[in-house]
């Protein structure tokens, strides 16, 4: 499933960094705000991550669709996203 993951560190923390990136495919085109294919649900990534917070970081995770528009997301960015798995069951085709 995917999934949009904001946060806000009050300092380098590349343990947290590692954390994120080791949950599955991601693109993090914006400062702050990753998209991020994982398996596990957003509860638990808040969980993963929220281990590797200081005092003061802030965390965001919500589920997104196959419904999406971006602007200027650099090269490469819609082919990414189009070959990633949202989660979703899709209605069969007669």
């Amino acid at each position: 499933m995917m999934m949009l993951v904001c946060f806000k560190l009050t300092q380098d923390n590349p343990e947290f960094l590692a954390e994120l990136k080791s949950l599955g495919n991601w693109s993090n085109r914006i400062d702050g705000a990753w998209i991020l294919e994982t398996k596990i649900n957003p509860r638990q990534v808040r969980d993963l991550l929220g281990a590797k917070m200081k005092d003061g970081d802030r965390l965001f995770i919500a589920r997104i669709t196959e419904a999406w528009a971006g602007r200027n997301m650099g090269q490469g960015f819609p082919e990414w996203i189009q070959r990633r798995e949202f989660g979703f069951q899709r209605a069969p085709t007669a």
